[in-house]
């Protein structure tokens, strides 16, 4: 891309997809992470991570996976609105069972061989681990079907442990009353967050150094005005940044500022940022109050 080698970069630094050479490990990120870590080897049975659209969640998913093949066998699902019996097909293929001699098989002779499968691990000294993305899309049915699975354990441990990954509507349906079996099964339950103003600054420069250019200028008023567009969402932070290279190419300037961002917002058809809704807001409720002030003391 032309845009790119104008500014000496490599590669695109704001890609929105989840390329785990760019992850940065912003704090949330990295106590989420070490929280998942601790309940896969305390040999938790369910572990929930909720997250709004936008804020890491797969390149979270994506940095962490080659560390969790190294200690456990794995399935790792990414189309999740599957019927119970698709949910079993789609765990066995993952782990290397051939389609054409499970598809005819009922829902407890999938369940026998999937149990048959755990057991055989576990004479290893290993575990399987599920971990299901966009988890939220799960119908209920299929959720019970999870939590029956978590019902395989020896003795002295549990032969798989669940990881859902999700939006907070995950949260919402774990939570419902049809539910609530699986929700008292649920050990740990952990919340990404947007960047902070901060590490926005630093997320930002983090990505243009990977792509071989950190020394370019993003100024402090810019770096404002773009947190006001974001709140630190990673991916609009991606999606605004990723625009105002193109602008900025467009006027050949080398900074990206005020101007080039705004130009870059009204491009997305995103006319105002989103702080100032929120003040606009706080602007009418101040003059309620100071109206209704006024009339007490008149009476």
């Amino acid at each position: 891309m032309h845009h790119l080698s104008f500014f000496g970069l490599t590669e695109d630094p704001f890609k929105l997809t989840p390329d785990r050479d760019f992850y940065f490990p912003s704090a949330s990120h990295t106590a989420v992470s070490e929280v998942v870590r601790f309940g896969l080897q305390q040999g938790e049975g369910f572990l929930l991570l909720i997250g709004e659209v936008g804020t890491g969640k797969t390149i979270l998913l994506r940095y962490m996976m080659n560390e969790i093949q190294q200690q456990f066998e794995t399935a790792l699902l990414l189309s999740p609105q599957l019927t119970p019996r698709q949910l079993l097909l789609a765990i066995l293929q993952d782990v290397g069972h051939e389609e054409k001699s499970l598809n005819r098989c009922s829902l407890d002779k999938l369940l026998r061989v999937l149990n048959d499968y755990l057991f055989a691990l576990s004479t290893k000294g290993k575990k399987l681990v599920i971990i299901i993305d966009e988890a939220q899309n799960l119908p209920d049915q299929s959720i019970e079907q999870l939590r029956l699975l978590s019902n395989f354990e020896s003795d002295k441990q549990k032969r798989l442990q669940i990881v859902l990954i999700g939006q907070p509507e995950l949260q919402t349906k774990i939570e419902s009353p049809q539910l609530r079996q699986l929700l008292q099964r649920v050990t740990i339950m952990e919340t990404l967050t947007p960047l902070s103003k901060e590490e926005m600054g630093h997320y930002i420069h983090f990505r243009l150094s990977k792509a071989g250019r950190g020394d370019l200028r993003v100024g402090p008023a810019a770096r404002k005005l773009l947190w006001r567009y974001t709140h630190g969402v990673p991916r609009l932070v991606n999606k605004f940044m990723s625009r105002s290279l193109l602008v900025a190419y467009a006027n050949q300037k080398q900074i990206v500022d005020c101007k080039i961002l705004r130009e870059a917002a009204l491009s997305m058809r995103c006319r105002k940022p989103f702080f100032g809704k929120l003040r606009m807001t706080t602007a009418i409720a101040t003059s309620a109050l100071f109206i209704f002030v006024f009339w007490f003391m008149q009476i």
